[in-house]
């Protein structure tokens, strides 16, 4: 096979993925928190594993940045999206980075290796969302979307009852999702690759 031949297979298959993702961000997203419907969980992290694990971390990487311009361009909900979507591609970004550090080849017979790859991405996944939410998104979305969560309900409160339960329910969830499907593709990787 020509090294040209590869390129556009991969470049390919990153767009293919980068369109599945952003499609996947179209359906109707889940608020997994009562009283929190703002925080929802959505599936477009998965195409960006298997780019991921396909081929490597740059094309992981690579797909959620065309993920995201599509999201930019195509579907932009204005405040919302120019508020909610830098939190988003961050916590895909932290997620996807331990996720491969900890597991770097997608084996579906290493369910330890999996477990412990998914608890791992959790934890940064949620420590992450803290640090975004109290950096980023509660004093954005206070100015300029008039959405003062910290005088609603006190940042304790927001953190504890809902940024926490919903980052650890979404990592595991991200994660339990996202290696049943690359199980399940694994035969087409091989064809899709070879």
């Amino acid at each position: 096979m020509s090294i040209s031949h590869t390129r556009t297979q991969r470049l390919t298959l990153i767009a293919i993925l980068s369109a599945l993702s952003f499609g996947l961000m179209l359906f109707p997203q889940l608020p997994l928190i009562p009283g929190a419907d703002f925080l929802k969980l959505d599936f477009s992290i998965v195409p960006v594993l298997i780019a991921g694990y396909w081929l490597d971390l740059t094309a992981a990487l690579w797909t959620v940045i065309l993920r995201t311009l599509l999201k930019l361009i195509l579907a932009n909900e204005g405040v919302n999206t120019y508020l909610g979507l830098p939190v988003n591609l961050g916590a895909i970004v932290v997620f996807a980075l331990i996720l491969f550090w900890v597991m770097p080849q997608f084996d579906a017979k290493k369910i330890g290796r999996a477990l412990l790859a998914v608890g791992a991405a959790t934890v940064g996944l949620t420590l992450a969302g803290v640090v975004m939410n109290w950096l980023i998104a509660v004093p954005l979305y206070a100015k300029f979307a008039h959405f003062d969560i910290a005088k609603m309900i006190g940042l304790g409160q927001y953190f504890i009852a809902m940024v926490i339960p919903f980052n650890i329910a979404q990592g595991l969830i991200w994660g339990i999702v996202s290696f049943a499907v690359l199980s399940i593709l694994q035969p087409m990787q091989r064809q899709i690759l070879s």
